[in-house]
C-alpha cells in the first residue's frame, strides 16, 4: 500500500513537472511571436523608407509660381573676362587617397590551420644538371574547409571469461565473468547520448523541424523517420525529469 501511494505521488510529481515545461514552451512560443511581429513591423518600416516615394523640393521653384535657370549658375553672375584674363591657366594637383579593401569574409584566430606545400617535380637545375636549392616560398592562397560531421556504428560487446581449472574440478562451481556494457540512453533504442543531445539542440535551439532533421540524418546514415524523434525527445525529457525527482529526494532524505 505504502509503495503504491509512493509510485502515485512521483507520478502527480512528474505530471506537474511536465505540465511546466509544457506552460514554459508555450510562453516561449507566445514571446517569440510577438518578436517576429515587432521585427516584421521593423522590416515593413525600413523597406517604406528606402523604396517609398519621396517628396523633394525643386530648386527651381519660385514663390510666384516661375523659375529661374541662371540665378544658380554662377557664369551669369560673374563679369565678362578680358582677354589676357582668358589666357591665364591655373595648374591644381588631385591627390587621390588609396583605399584598402578590406575582405568581407575570414577565419577566427585560432582555428586549425593545415598548410599543403606543393614542391616542383624536378629540382634538377636544365642547363648544369646540379640539384637546386630551396630559396624561398610565398602564400598564394587560403582556403575555409568544412569537415562534416560523421556517423559512425558503436557495438557494445560484452566478453565473458571462465576459469578453466575450476572447470575441470567437478567440486568446484564453473567460474564465470562477464564485462557490464553501460545502459543506454533509452532502452531498446539505437540513439546514443550524442544523437539525442543533437536532436534537442537542433528542435529548441536551431529551431528545426523534426521531419526536417529525418532527411539530415538520412545524409549522415542514419534511417529514421520523425515519429522515432519525437518519441526519443519525449522519452529524454521524461527520464530527465525523472533523474531529477530522484536525485530532490535524495537531497530530502540526506
Amino acid at each position: 500500500m505504502g509503495n503504491a501511494s509512493k509510485d502515485e505521488s512521483q507520478n502527480e510529481k512528474l505530471i506537474r513537472l511536465l505540465e511546466d515545461q509544457l506552460a514554459h514552451s508555450n510562453q516561449q512560443n507566445k514571446d517569440l511571436s510577438k518578436q517576429i511581429e515587432a521585427l516584421t513591423d521593423q522590416v515593413r518600416h525600413l523597406t517604406k523608407l528606402l523604396y517609398g516615394s519621396k517628396t523633394e523640393k525643386s530648386k527651381y521653384n519660385a514663390p510666384d509660381g516661375q523659375g529661374s535657370l541662371f540665378d544658380d549658375d554662377p557664369a551669369f553672375r560673374e563679369p565678362e573676362h578680358t582677354e589676357e584674363q582668358s589666357q591665364q591657366t591655373i595648374s591644381y594637383t588631385v591627390v587621390r587617397k588609396v583605399k584598402s579593401k578590406k575582405r568581407n569574409d575570414s577565419l577566427h584566430d585560432g582555428i586549425e590551420v593545415e598548410a599543403i606545400h606543393y614542391h616542383p617535380e624536378n629540382t634538377i637545375c636544365d642547363c648544369c644538371q646540379g640539384r637546386m636549392i630551396e630559396i624561398g616560398s610565398k602564400i598564394v592562397r587560403e582556403e575555409a574547409e568544412f569537415i562534416p560531421a560523421k556517423m559512425m556504428k558503436v557495438q557494445h560487446i560484452e566478453h565473458a571469461y571462465e576459469c578453466k581449472g575450476c572447470k575441470v574440478d567437478s567440486s568446484q562451481p564453473a567460474q564465470i565473468k562477464r564485462g557490464k556494457a553501460p545502459q543506454p540512453a533509452i532502452q531498446r533504442s539505437i540513439a546514443s547520448p550524442s544523437v539525442l543531445a543533437k536532436v534537442i539542440y537542433d528542435k529548441f535551439a536551431q529551431y528545426l523541424p523534426l521531419y526536417r532533421q529525418v532527411k539530415e540524418w538520412d545524409r549522415y546514415g542514419l534511417n529514421t523517420n520523425d515519429k522515432n524523434l519525437s518519441n526519443w525527445v519525449i522519452r529524454a525529457q521524461t527520464r530527465l525529469a525523472i533523474t531529477c525527482l530522484r536525485t530532490n529526494e535524495r537531497v530530502d532524505d540526506g
